[in-house]
Parts: structure tokens; sequence; C-alpha cells
């Protein structure tokens, strides 16, 4: 996933470090770059982050912002549950290959991913919290991502800003009252506080998987791969980790082939360790935002 040109040279040389267990940027095959973390980054919405891998300039941004709108049920959809809807966006100013229509497949790529991470059981989000009356009413959570900037490793900069995005997201409070009509039937009504004060934060989001995109590069591979490693990856596959070590979802990243069988089973075996030490890293980055965050607040 980027225009990137190298000269053979450049390509041998990266090729060649992968296969002998280094990088050129100094790091392991297994080792990740910097994260930066910060919620609370767009005030009209119920929740946001934004996560940026690798250094200021020469790392990926994405920005993600969660909005809640009640919804009216209609039949054939299911009666008592809630939805969540997806959209990633990359700007044009991100790379060169999202200029004009090239974005579109990634675009797709993307939120076809985050969909089968979000939705269904194995997200760990229980979307029957999101029903306010069955065949009624329920709540919609829109996931509007934005990439800002690419140097690598998009998939689990998405995955991380939108996991922080969903854990800091609040939805209004929903008083229900059951009333009588005229003709003495029961019905029931519903009617959302509107208070900024009075919100519930949205249960389960801390169940959410993390995800651990592998790039296949001679014989070997790495994790959260460069953008100069992404320019020789011969094949990309992105694992989801739920935090009770179950594997969410697999997904082959684009036009990319797929990993010989060999290496298949150690890199599922190994997403799962990863996965361990990635929720341990975004818990404290996730306590250390939301710690800013509130340092913003107080100041008068």
């Amino acid at each position: 996933m980027t225009s990137l040109i190298l000269s053979p040279a450049e390509q041998d040389y990266i090729i060649r470090g992968v296969e002998s267990g280094f990088r050129a940027d100094g790091r392991g095959s297994l080792d990740r770059r910097e994260v930066s973390l910060r919620t609370g980054m767009i005030s009209q919405a119920n929740g946001s982050a934004r996560c940026r891998i690798g250094n200021l300039g020469v790392g990926t941004d994405v920005l993600v912002g969660v909005k809640a709108e009640v919804n009216s049920w209609t039949p054939g959809e299911p009666e008592d549950v809630g939805s969540i809807v997806c959209n990633v966006e990359c700007s044009p100013s991100a790379a060169q290959e999202f200029e004009g229509r090239g974005a579109e497949e990634i675009n797709v790529e993307l939120t076809q991913l985050l969909d089968r991470i979000l939705n269904g059981p194995q997200s760990g989000l229980d979307l029957k919290k999101l029903c306010i009356i069955p065949k009624q009413a329920y709540w919609v959570l829109h996931i509007d991502a934005l990439v800002l900037d690419v140097r690598g490793s998009i998939v689990d900069t998405l995955v991380w800003a939108t996991r922080a995005a969903l854990m800091s997201t609040s939805l209004p409070r929903v008083v229900v009252e059951t009333i009588s009509d005229e003709m003495g039937n029961m019905q029931a009504e519903f009617d959302v506080v509107d208070d900024p004060e009075d919100l519930t934060p949205l249960e389960g989001a801390e169940h959410l998987p993390i995800s651990v995109t592998f790039s296949q590069i001679g014989k070997r591979y790495v994790v959260d791969a460069s953008e100069q490693e992404e320019a020789v990856t011969q094949a990309r596959l992105t694992v989801a980790v739920s935090p009770e070590m179950e594997i969410c979802a697999i997904q082959k990243g684009g036009m990319f082939r797929g990993f010989p069988p060999s290496l298949l089973t150690e890199i599922l075996q190994t997403a799962q360790r990863i996965a361990r030490e990635e929720l341990a890293r975004f818990d404290a980055h996730y306590d250390q935002a939301k710690k800013h965050l509130l340092s913003q607040t107080d100041e008068p």
C-alpha cells in the first residue's frame, strides 16, 4: 500500500536484512514503532481518537470519530440489536496513490476490514446493549476514519484509533416509559436526555480486538512494516485478536498473494503473542491519553 519506488540495490538490502533478522531502521522482525495516542479530538462526536505510529512526519496518522444516532426499526432488520456503520477515507494529501480515484479500492478494503472486526459477536461489543426498544428503536454508531498520513502499517494504526475512539464513546441516557393508549393498549416510548453531563459509557469497548499485520519480505516476515518495507512486501496478512487471545478475523491485504502454508501456522501463533503485548501497550497509552485530556479539561 505504497507508491514508493526503490532501486534494485535498496530492495535487495531490505530483503536480505529481513531474512537475516534485522531491518533498515534498526528494529528486529517483531519490533513495533513508537505510538502516539490522543482521545477527545472531535468535540461534536460521541467519541474520538487520533493515533500515530512512527515519528511525526514519517509515521502513519489516523483520526477516528464516533457519532451515535437513534434509528427507527424497520421490518426485516434484527429485532433487538443496534448496529455499527464503518467508513474509512484516505486523504489525498496522505500519499500519492490516494489522489483522484486511486483511493477507492483502499477505502473499500479498509472499510470492509473494520466492519468485519467490529460487527458480530467476535468484536466483544454487545450490540443488544444498543437496542432501545425491540422492534422500535436502536442506536447506530457511525465510525468515520480519516487517514491523514501513511508511512506503513495503516491497518494497525486504524484499529488502534478506532478502539480508542470507541472506548472513549459515551451515549446520552435514554428514559423508556410504558404508557397506555386510548384503546388501553400498553406501548413503550422513549426519550433521549439532552444533557451533556448525563452520559453512559459504551459497554464492552474494552473487549474489542487488536490487530497485528504481518508482511512477508523474502522468505521471512515482519510486523509494523515501514513504507520502504511495504514497497518490497510480497504478502500481507492482518490478524485480529481479542483480549481473551481468540483470533477474531483474518484478512489478506489487497492484491498481494497469500502466505505460504509453511509460515501461516507460525504467524497465527506469533499474532497471539504479539497481541498480548500490544493490548498491554494500548492500555498504557490509552490511560495516558485520558490523563492528558483530563488535564486539558481542568485548565482554566
